[in-house]
């Protein structure tokens, strides 16, 4: 399984500021990403790409939030496939 992580330029223009939100993005999904490992088959891969939209520097909370959101939506899929 392939993870990938994208912060728009756009709306974090310093460099420092779209790193602390990737990372902020890395750990959420590493702390969470055991679920959709075991919902996967064991033949099958999985590329997962995460886009960062909104402006504001989010909380860890709200990123652990809308990241184990996206791992329920990725198992239900899964589940339904």
């Amino acid at each position: 399984m392939r993870v990938g992580f994208s912060i728009p330029k756009k709306k974090f223009r310093l460099s420092v500021q779209r790193h602390r939100v990737r990372r902020l993005m890395a750990e959420a999904w590493r702390l969470q990403k055991q679920a959709l490992y075991t919902a996967v088959p064991a033949g099958k891969q999985l590329q997962v790409f995460l886009i960062f939209t909104d402006a504001a520097m989010p909380e860890y909370s709200l990123v652990e939030k809308a990241v184990s959101e996206a791992i329920d939506k990725l198992i239900k899929v899964q589940q339904e496939a």
